[in-house]
């Protein structure tokens, strides 16, 4: 099954620095992005799921210092990229 991806402003402007300054990292989150529309629950990265939200928010590991953070809804079969830098943010 297939999820269509939402990528917030702040996701976008975390794109554009890893675009600018560190290349490896930008193509490897597109790599994960590609993985998560397949399956968001499981695969590289060590997905997590974070604990103390409402929603079902996961994390995936781009680097040591970076994470890629995004939210399932299920429901409407869609997945939002809040974070591709640093660590969690709300």
């Amino acid at each position: 099954m297939t999820y269509k991806i939402n990528i917030l402003k702040n996701a976008n402007t975390d794109l554009d620095w890893l675009r600018k300054n560190d290349r490896k990292n930008y193509c490897k989150c597109f790599d994960l992005v590609r993985e998560i529309m397949e399956h968001p629950r499981e695969g590289t990265g060590k997905p997590e799921r974070l604990k103390y939200f409402d929603k079902e928010v996961y994390s995936r590991r781009v680097s040591r210092e970076d994470r890629l953070v995004y939210t399932i809804y299920e429901d409407m079969k869609e997945i939002g990229t809040s974070s591709f830098r640093r660590h969690y943010r709300k």
